[in-house]
């Protein structure tokens, strides 16, 4: 099954790529009213908000940060279900 969404996800990467292109890379607005923006880095990007140039995270950061938490968060739950249900008092 991850093969499969693996594989559509790259057949609609190159049929669109104008739609993915800024899914895990956006770029900075210009400016917000009278202000000048900075420019996009690997890391982080500035959007408009009234006149104001907001500071915010790329997506592809979240996405490696939310991996990070999952597997770790994951990765206890397994000790402890082993811990709880393969404890030699436990055993038969």
């Amino acid at each position: 099954m991850p093969s499969t969404i693996n594989f559509l996800f790259a057949i609609f990467a190159t049929i669109l790529p104008s739609v993915f292109a800024d899914f895990w890379y956006m770029r900075s607005s210009a400016s917000c009213g009278a202000n000048r923006c900075q420019k996009e880095d690997y890391f982080h990007y500035y959007n408009c908000n009234g006149n104001y140039c907001d500071f915010h995270l790329q997506p592809w950061l979240f996405a490696i940060i939310s991996f990070i938490v999952l597997s770790f968060l994951l990765s206890c739950f397994c000790t402890l279900l082993r811990f709880v249900c393969c404890s030699p008092n436990n055993r038969r």
